[in-house]
């Protein structure tokens, strides 16, 4: 039997087992250096995938905050609205300014207490928030508001004099609303990122599967051939030996 239809025949019942064409680096050196830097790469997109989707919630998180903080605000500019009509007493402009009081608690609450993984988003803590979104280990930014109070700048807002700034509420507004639009250019960013991440590592997994993964109709049919090959060779080595066996009998 030839070694070569042997080695053949070992070979193929190795790659069938396994499934691949490449289980060493003598099976095709150039493909399984290649296949391991897809690997690699494919692997690190995957990471980034994950780390993007948790920028993601980040952002899902602090909107919730922002939208919270950002009604309060809508409540406390309608109080001060009704605090500024002539027929209020004082009585009258203490109770608005009770109500008043308890909105902008809820906004400190919210700018202190909206977290994520124990991270503070809304309290100024983070400017910006970086994201490996991407193979290399960088990527993306999440820009973060300061919405305390006295960020927004509606600390110790009170209507009980009549003497009292309604612009600052609608500064405080406008602040709170051009940092929630910052808030969602990043998470637009963040989606962009995702479904490029999730393209790339298709791609990738794609292409190392055409390097490596085996065809296994194709294989069993090459592997049956062999067998085939061995045999009729087997049976020739030994029609072979009968006939010389033969012939040194005769002479």
């Amino acid at each position: 039997m030839s070694g070569i239809s042997r080695i053949n025949a070992v070979t193929g019942y190795g790659r069938i087992a396994s499934g691949k064409k490449i289980n060493r680096a003598a099976d095709n050196a150039a493909g399984l250096a290649i296949v391991n830097k897809l690997k690699a790469n494919a692997n690190a997109t995957n990471v980034a995938t994950r780390n993007t989707r948790e920028g993601i919630n980040v952002t899902n998180i602090a909107d919730g905050g922002y939208d919270s903080i950002m009604e309060r605000l809508q409540g406390i500019r309608e109080l001060a609205v009704r605090a500024m009509n002539g027929t209020n007493s004082e009585d009258d402009r203490r109770i608005i300014q009770d109500e008043i009081d308890q909105q902008m608690a809820g906004i400190g609450e919210a700018a202190k207490n909206t977290v994520y993984n124990e991270t503070k988003l809304l309290d100024g803590s983070y400017a910006t928030m970086e994201i490996a979104s991407n193979p290399t280990g960088k990527g993306s930014k999440i820009q973060l508001g300061d919405a305390s109070l006295d960020a927004i700048g509606i600390a110790g807002f009170n209507v009980t004099s009549g003497n009292f700034d309604l612009d600052a509420i609608d500064r405080a507004i406008e602040k709170v609303s051009s940092d929630r639009s910052k808030l969602g250019a990043s998470a637009n960013g963040l989606a962009a990122r995702e479904r490029s991440n999730q393209v790339a590592y298709e791609n990738m997994t794609a292409a190392q599967s055409r390097i490596e993964d085996l065809d296994m109709a194709k294989a069993s049919t090459d592997l049956k051939r062999d067998e085939n090959l061995q045999r009729v060779q087997i049976a020739m080595f030994k029609k072979q030996r009968e006939q010389e066996a033969m012939i040194t009998k005769i002479m």
